[in-house]
């Protein structure tokens, strides 16, 4: 009689292999999105061209359109991933920075030196991508519901951290922690407006201007 186990090495090898598969289709989808939104960026959505997407990304025509359908897939998931992408930087560390706080002192001081850290370049670029990322979204429909379930999600997970402050009285327990993270969001993506006009200084009146707005609105204790 065969023991139950002696198929267990094909079944081993069937699961790896199948393993393995999926890292390959997931390496040519996301080469085939680098290479969309490389091209996107440096051309706009409009010039994206299909055979410098293949020829940068290493992939065959085939395979672009098994894993996107079209053109137009390739183009709108390039945009969902380019607000992805952005969507999240900087959160895990504000949370994990957050974690430390014990006064609300500690607390503005952290925003303080949050809102001097998204002005540097890099952070700067991020904004013009989620911008640019969300306008294209706009009369795409699906593409759009998908970036509002993402921005969702961000919302719940900065209110996750904001909740917690709260709940230890460092906050102010009549703050709707998740409708203030849509808010100050809001902000951090103005400063795109501040940042193009060479007449001002954002590093110095947009950042203590905000630093104060929500200064006052979390911490009425600390308002000078």
């Amino acid at each position: 009689m065969v023991s139950s186990t002696a198929s267990s090495p094909n079944a081993s090898e069937s699961t790896e292999a199948k393993g393995i598969q999926a890292q390959r289709t997931e390496a040519t989808k996301r080469a085939l999105l680098d290479a969309a939104i490389a091209d996107m960026e440096s051309t706009g959505e409009a010039s994206i061209r299909i055979t410098k997407v293949l020829e940068e990304s290493g992939v065959t025509n085939g395979s672009l359109y098994h894993h996107f359908g079209s053109r137009e897939g390739l183009v709108q998931a390039a945009i969902i991933e380019r607000f992805i992408g952005s969507v999240s930087v900087g959160l895990v560390s504000f949370a994990s920075l957050a974690s430390a706080v014990s006064t609300p002192e500690d607390l503005s001081e952290l925003f303080r030196a949050e809102l001097m850290r998204i002005g540097a370049p890099e952070i700067h670029q991020q904004r013009i991508r989620r911008m640019t990322a969300l306008a294209a979204a706009l009369p795409r429909a699906e593409v759009l519901e998908r970036i509002v379930t993402e921005q969702s999600r961000y919302f719940d997970r900065a209110a996750g951290a904001l909740s917690a402050l709260q709940d230890r009285g460092i906050i102010a327990a009549d703050v709707d922690v998740r409708a203030f993270a849509a808010w100050a969001l809001g902000l951090m993506l103005s400063r795109l407006l501040s940042d193009l006009d060479p007449a001002l200084d954002p590093d110095r009146e947009w950042t203590d201007f905000t630093h104060r707005a929500l200064v006052a609105i979390l911490l009425p204790d600390l308002r000078s």
